[in-house]
């Protein structure tokens, strides 16, 4: 297990407030300060015939989040709605994060098990947390 290293993660911190455009500075963080419960996480969900059939016939969540045309279809008002207007107010897109994601991923790892189909799952829905808890960027 990787160690907490939370001024590393401060310095991160400080320059994602300079530019939170800067996603990258997001990966630098979660890097500094690992989540130690994650793999147990993976395990209680993934050990689930739920979970294994969720893993099994999702399809990729950020083709769905970037389709707002067909989220809008759906009713105002409604979690995809806020969604939309949260992705287009702050010019974000979940191909985006994807993007960042794999540029900071390249040379680190590069598992193709279920455990990073979890982590992956994990930072797809990472916009659609915020816009549930009501935080902003």
């Amino acid at each position: 297990m990787p160690r907490t290293r939370p001024l590393k993660a401060y310095r991160h911190f400080r320059e994602l407030l300079k530019d939170k455009e800067n996603t990258e500075e997001v990966f630098y963080i979660f890097e500094a300060l690992p989540w130690k419960g994650s793999r147990a996480a993976a395990e209680r969900f993934l050990t689930t015939p739920e979970g294994q059939a969720i893993r099994a016939s999702e399809p990729f969540l950020p083709d769905l989040l970037d389709d707002h045309a067909s989220l809008r279809k759906l009713p105002a008002g409604s979690v995809a709605h806020a969604y939309c207007d949260f992705m287009e107010r702050e010019g974000l897109s979940a191909a985006g994060l994807v993007a960042e994601s794999m540029k900071f991923r390249t040379g680190r790892y590069e598992f193709k098990d279920q455990f990073t189909w979890y982590l992956d799952r994990q930072r797809d829905t990472h916009d659609l947390q915020h816009v549930l808890t009501g935080y902003g960027r």
